[in-house]
């Protein structure tokens, strides 16, 4: 597979932390060998992993206009897993959270959504083929690392998956507006919560899919949560129970 070129300080770091995937250069601004780019280039060697010093607009056309905060790291694409594989990684069912996106097209937000998962304890992300953005180099730089904690899932039909998943015992919770207010939800694991896009929420088989739906009371004053706050509030929500 063709080697991505990944870019910031704490993607770069973590990502040579946990030495779940291949590194084959890292780059850094000239004249950047200070906090956090020191760290890096001492790990990266550490790693036997060679280091250039570059001109800050090499790296900036490197990063196309992204922001790299003097670090770039040329590594092997995210190793996901086929769903079997994720499920042969489960240890306790009884404290089992997963995640599934349903519709999220911008990076960003998925990249925000795999950080507040690596931060409440969801072991598995499951991502559809179609219809939700990949793990793009900017997705990545959102997620800050959190990408080498959380295993993640593609998968070819989302609604297939989750038959699949129910006949695991899996509970199936998806995020709508009109569902049971989390804080008076009695979950029961292993979970499964869906996250639909802000602008149309869950598609509709989505919603058919599941066990019961969840929303986030609000005191007013929007209409809805972007769909990464969302998620960070519900994936908080289901820690305490864990």
């Amino acid at each position: 597979m063709k080697p991505e070129m990944l870019y910031g300080a704490n993607t770069a770091e973590e990502i040579l932390k946990s030495g779940r995937r291949k590194v084959y250069r890292l780059y850094v601004s000239e004249g950047s060998l200070e906090g956090k780019a020191k760290l890096i280039v001492s790990m990266a060697r550490k790693a036997g992993c060679p280091v250039d010093f570059m001109n800050p607009r090499s790296l900036d056309h490197m990063a196309k206009g992204g922001n790299h905060q003097g670090v770039i790291l040329e590594v092997e694409p995210v190793q996901t897993l086929s769903l079997a594989e994720a499920l042969a990684r489960i240890k306790d069912p009884k404290k089992t959270v997963w995640a599934g996106v349903d519709g999220i097209t911008d990076p960003m937000n998925l990249g925000a959504i795999i950080r507040s998962a690596a931060c409440f304890g969801v072991s598995a992300i499951i991502l559809p083929e179609r219809r939700t953005v990949g793990l793009t180099p900017s997705a990545q730089k959102t997620a800050s690392g959190a990408i080498e904690k959380v295993d993640m899932v593609e998968v070819g039909n989302l609604n297939q998956t989750i038959i699949e998943l129910k006949k695991k015992n899996f509970w199936i919770y998806g995020a709508d507006m009109k569902g049971k207010p989390v804080d008076k939800m009695d979950f029961a694991f292993p979970i499964f919560m869906l996250i639909g896009s802000e602008g149309e929420g869950l598609h509709q088989k989505t919603m058919e899919h599941c066990d019961e739906l969840v929303s986030i009371p609000q005191k007013g004053g929007v209409e809805s949560l972007n769909a990464s706050v969302a998620a960070g509030v519900l994936f908080y929500e289901i820690s305490k129970k864990l």
